[in-house]
């Protein structure tokens, strides 16, 4: 009796590493491709406008694999991508992430077969759909191309087209309704497209049109649904709406920004990456005055709450950046210089009348320089601008900078840098570099900078058209 007592309560001990064992894994994706020679393919996963490797699997059969793993994979679209990097296919993970996928190399979306995922059997049945529509349109495309464009046949043919059409949005749209709350659902209504009543297309003011776009811009497109960044989808339609709705200038893109940042909230994932994403594209901006952007999402963002992946150091370095660069940005007060001449005397710009006074940072040594000063005679010499210009040398060798002046023949007043009872000018105006060509107008506000001498006379005329 003592021994099967004791025999019993090992077997109960036993089975509880057993039990832990075997749960399931939070995900557990089998693929089986038929006629796949290779022993190794990669899971990876869209994140904005770049692709992360997420696992590897490598084969338990010939064509057969699993990828597996303790923590659940954030909603998105994946990709089955080969070793040597060529995306095999696509499919979904969602709320369920233990499901079957398999297929042949002949065509991968058309032969999918899925078990255990309705989100993929959704998914599928419309990538099946979405191809053979696409198959007819071409079809009909190719007859419509043949035919005069007068002809009935060529009337009717018009006709199937459109027909085609409309079953093709309704049948997106039957998707979206019947599976609310799903990835699917989620990621074909992000994908349609705003319609602009008719009423507003055929008026006679032809700025409706945009006007009712712009504003109804994200109707369809949920920007707080991180699922959405890990499409190709989501970079996609921002990037769209900055480079085709939003006006072209600093406020502008400032206020779109602010716009597409409150949309994303309260997902702090979305939040960060946008914010980084702005930083990345306005801190060394292509555009003139586009700094602007830059220094509010510092004081905006960064320095307001916590953006993700930013360390204290990084956080530090992008405040004082903003710091350095926002006295300035455009259409703020030049920071005053008072620099010695080549007599001693400190001179500063302040003391200039004309409309318009160009900064011009310069070196002995630099041969672009060079360039930069025979442009600005041309411009110096002619009556219709009343300019002056105010050339500063950030070379220490003085008697090297006045044997430049002789032969270069710098117009203007000429200073040196080195030589000054104000801040360093470095600092002040942002110069690690030259040349470097600052525009001021008659109140000594800056209203161009980093532009190129032969670009002075072009701008001012710009400037005061304006």
């Amino acid at each position: 009796m003592i021994n099967l007592l004791r025999y019993l309560l090992l077997i109960s001990v036993a089975l509880i590493p057993i039990t832990k064992v075997f749960t399931a894994n939070p995900y557990e994706i089998k693929i089986r491709i038929d006629g796949y020679q290779d022993s190794v393919i990669l899971l990876t996963s869209y994140y904005g406008e770049k692709i992360k490797l997420v696992d590897t699997a490598y084969s338990i059969k010939h064509g057969e694999f699993v990828f597996m793993g303790e923590e659940k994979l954030p909603s998105g679209i994946y990709m089955v991508v080969s070793a040597d990097k060529k995306k095999l296919f696509e499919f979904l993970i969602s709320g369920d992430q233990t499901f079957n996928l398999n297929t042949s190399t002949s065509n991968y979306a058309l032969n999918m077969k899925v078990l255990g995922s309705k989100e993929n059997k959704v998914f599928y049945s419309y990538l099946v759909y979405n191809e053979e529509q696409y198959q007819l349109n071409i079809s009909l495309l190719s007859k419509i191309d043949s035919l005069t464009s007068l002809s009935e046949e060529n009337s009717k043919l018009r006709n199937s087209l459109d027909s085609v059409n409309k079953l093709a949005v309704n049948y997106k749209l039957n998707i979206i309704e019947n599976n609310q709350g799903m990835l699917v659902s989620s990621l074909l209504n992000a994908m349609r497209d705003i319609e602009i009543p008719d009423s507003i297309k055929n008026s006679t003011d032809s700025s409706l049109a945009f006007k009712y776009y712009k504003k109804h811009y994200w109707d369809y497109f949920d920007l707080s649904d991180s699922s959405l960044l890990r499409t190709p989808i989501f970079m996609r339609k921002v990037n769209q709406y900055f480079d085709q709705v939003v006006v072209f200038n600093p406020d502008s893109v400032i206020s779109a920004i602010d716009t597409v940042i409150s949309n994303a909230r309260p997902s702090k994932e979305v939040v960060g990456y946008l914010v980084w994403h702005f930083i990345s594209e306005y801190q060394n901006p292509k555009f003139m005055g586009f700094d602007k952007v830059f220094v509010h999402l510092v004081e905006n963002y960064f320095s307001k709450e916590n953006i993700s992946n930013t360390t204290t150091s990084i956080l530090t370095s992008l405040q004082e950046r903003a710091d350095k660069i926002k006295p300035i940005l455009l259409n703020q007060p030049a920071p005053d210089l008072l620099l010695i001449d080549t007599t001693g005397v400190l001179l500063s710009f302040k003391t200039i009348s004309n409309n318009y006074t160009i900064l011009f940072f310069w070196d002995t040594d630099c041969g672009i320089c060079g360039k930069e000063i025979t442009e600005l005679k041309k411009i110096y010499d002619k009556p219709e601008y009343d300019i002056e210009v105010y050339a500063v040398n950030v070379n220490s060798d003085l008697e090297k900078w006045k044997k430049a002046l002789i032969e270069k023949q710098i117009p203007g007043i000429n200073v040196n840098g080195t030589r000054s009872a104000t801040k360093d000018f470095h600092d002040l105006y942002d110069i690690y570099g030259t040349p470097v060509i600052y525009v001021l107008d008659k109140n000594k506000k800056i209203v161009a900078k980093r532009i190129g001498a032969d670009k002075i006379a072009e701008f001012i005329d710009n400037f005061e058209k304006r």
